[in-house]
């Protein structure tokens, strides 16, 4: 848990760690996102008081929007989806594991809120798994929406104090495909995984063909186990990319805009009607 200087005015972010790029029909999403509070979280500096007995009561979406949570809910995050996806889990992983999915309350048309309990200064890592639907090669989407609200003292609606995009693009290129995230890397337990997959593909970016194919396969070799078939299928097509003569992966650098850090920017004004629909209760 990290520990800031305290002011009196809270402030949150919200920073989206994913790989955004899947392969044709990939419908599984991982992103981690660290949530940071500065100047006081939300109890205004004071001591962060035992958050049983803030959770302890939530249990799910019969329960109602989390507005009517109260004060004490402290900080909720909301997350959104499209038509079509759905939220599979939502855990706290750092500074200490806590699994949120059942504390969702329904929130809105595919909206669902998690409180949280009262902050410190401190920040907070949270593994979401989504399920996307397949619109297609070269298609993009905003998958989800993360928002972070702040409960208000005198019992009104929690206000949006951050917020952090999940997106999805789905290519035929499965070098793009198959990097992990390293924070998604580390909190999946696939951290060695993802430091070998990515020396592979530098490897074959240099023109050294004989490393890039030995890390790659011994990258599939580490991802041979149960839950990982996809990576291992996907690590195959890679190795087979390969071209020995030149030293390259034949289709390394099909999409590098993709690979931009495009949660942490807005929808551009050419975003699918997905992430428009999404929008439209914002700020319900």
């Amino acid at each position: 848990m990290a520990n800031f200087a305290k002011s009196r005015v809270p402030r949150f972010t919200a920073e989206v760690h994913h790989n955004p790029c899947l392969p044709e029909g990939g419908q599984a999403l991982h992103a981690v996102v660290t949530v940071t509070a500065t100047g006081g979280g939300s109890t205004g500096g004071r001591p962060v008081p035992r958050p049983d007995a803030v959770v302890s009561g939530a249990a799910g979406p019969e329960h109602g929007p989390a507005d009517a949570l109260g004060p004490d809910a402290g900080v909720v995050l909301r997350v959104r989806t499209p038509l079509g996806a759905e939220v599979g889990f939502l855990r706290q992983v750092a500074p200490a594991p806590e699994d949120l999915t059942g504390r969702r309350r329904a929130s809105g048309p595919r909206s669902g809120d998690y409180p949280t309990g009262p902050w410190g200064d401190e920040s907070r890592d949270y593994h979401l798994f989504l399920r996307v639907p397949d619109p297609g090669l070269g298609r993009e989407m905003l998958a989800a929406r993360l928002s972070v609200l702040l409960s208000a003292p005198d019992g009104a609606a929690p206000r949006v104090v951050a917020q952090g995009l999940v997106r999805a693009v789905w290519t035929d290129d499965p070098a793009a495909a198959v990097r992990i995230d390293p924070q998604v890397a580390h909190h999946t337990g696939r951290s060695e995984l993802a430091q070998v997959i990515q020396r592979g593909l530098d490897a074959a970016k240099w023109g050294d063909a004989a490393r890039a194919v030995r890390e790659l396969r011994r990258a599939a070799r580490l991802a041979g186990g149960p839950g990982s078939e996809d990576t291992a299928k996907l690590l195959a097509k890679v190795v087979g990319d390969v071209d020995t003569a030149t030293g390259t992966v034949r289709q390394a650098a099909k999409a590098p805009e993709v690979e931009r850090e495009s949660s942490r920017t807005a929808p551009d004004t050419h975003s699918p009607p997905v992430e428009t629909a999404m929008n439209e209760h914002d700020h319900h």
